[in-house]
């Protein structure tokens, strides 16, 4: 059975290192080392192909990835100055844990299992070394939406949220910036709808609204732009403008969010955040017990601590409030 395996396209960036690198080599021991990295990054793409075979175990794909890592790793060591071969691990990670689209090919590791914070982890650290040799490098805006989606998925409740959330904001902004300027797009609703959502994550409740209402008027926005903003609005205390907003979505809008939330198309971070939004929608469309089943999973969940008076006033005030019929609440996944 002939193997079928992804073809990898590895860009070359023209920099000033390698530059400088090619005409400094002026004795016999440096012409040794230019040898030994152009071997090491050969042995890596050639592990990278083996890695992207179809057919291939899990077993086998891990075990090619560990070999490609491992060579891109020791020609960086040679060659400090480089930022290709964090270019490499970085695309390669990605592709193998992350890139998965079943439309083209289907890897052995494209399942949710394979793809680990760790891994994840391990990806954000290769662009960042990437970016810290060669700024300059066009293929810089490739990553930028991917990284920052890798950070904002490595929220967790830990010290180390902060961090990643100003990272994935930066990176946000700088995928904005690269736009022409001139037309709005599909394509910067969702990065101004992710960046308000990160400032919204990182307290910035004035910057989160400011942002909203940018990605709401590029044109037609997604339900789960309309239901963010409507949550910054809450928690900035203005709950009337925010129940409006989502009343304005309907029913179908209601319906469309909740199921985009259990096919994993929209995710909110950390675990428990989501509850917010659920019990603010299923206020807003009169189902009042399960909103007070979901405040109170949000404030028991611990996270953003900062928004849980908010939530208690909407739950005081649902106590003295009759609740009738009711669809039962949506089972989140626990996972």
């Amino acid at each position: 059975m002939m193997k079928r395996s992804l073809l990898i396209v590895v860009l070359f960036a023209a920099n000033a290192n390698a530059t400088v690198w090619d005409h400094a080599l002026t004795s016999p021991a440096d012409e040794a080392a230019k040898d030994l990295y152009d071997a090491k990054m050969t042995e890596g793409d050639a592990a990278t192909i083996t890695a992207t075979i179809q057919s291939a175990s899990v077993r086998t794909t891990q075990e090619s990835v560990r070999r490609a890592e491992a060579a891109y790793r020791e020609a960086a060591a040679l060659r400090p100055a480089d930022g290709e071969p964090y270019f490499r691990i970085g695309h390669l990670l990605h592709q193998i844990y992350f890139g998965c689209d079943p439309f083209i090919v289907r890897l052995p590791t494209c399942e949710p299992q394979y793809a680990t914070p760790v891994q994840q982890a391990h990806i954000v650290e290769a662009w960042d070394e990437f970016e810290k040799r060669a700024p300059l490098d066009p293929r810089i805006g490739e990553i930028l939406l991917k990284r920052a989606l890798l950070n904002t998925r490595l929220v967790n409740g830990t010290a180390r949220d902060h961090d990643h959330l100003e990272a994935a904001a930066r990176d946000y902004q700088a995928a904005l910036d690269r736009g022409d300027g001139l037309s709005a797009t599909r394509g910067d609703e969702q990065l101004l709808g992710n960046l308000a959502e990160t400032y919204m994550m990182l307290d910035r409740l004035d910057d989160a609204i400011a942002t909203y209402l940018r990605a709401v008027s590029v044109g037609v926005a997604r339900g789960s732009t309309i239901y963010g903003l409507a949550v910054a609005l809450d928690r900035d205390g203005a709950g009337e403008q925010a129940i409006r907003r989502i009343l304005e979505q309907g029913a179908g809008g209601f319906d469309t969010f909740q199921k985009d939330l259990l096919r994993g198309s929209v995710f909110f971070v950390p675990r428990g955040e989501e509850q917010y939004y659920l019990a603010l929608s299923n206020e807003a469309f009169g189902n009042y017990g399960t909103a007070r089943v979901f405040w109170k999973g949000f404030i028991a969940s611990g996270v953003h601590p900062e928004f849980a008076p908010r939530a208690r006033e909407h739950l005081e005030r649902l106590h003295k409030t009759p609740v009738h019929a009711e669809p039962p609440p949506l089972e989140l996944d626990d996972q």
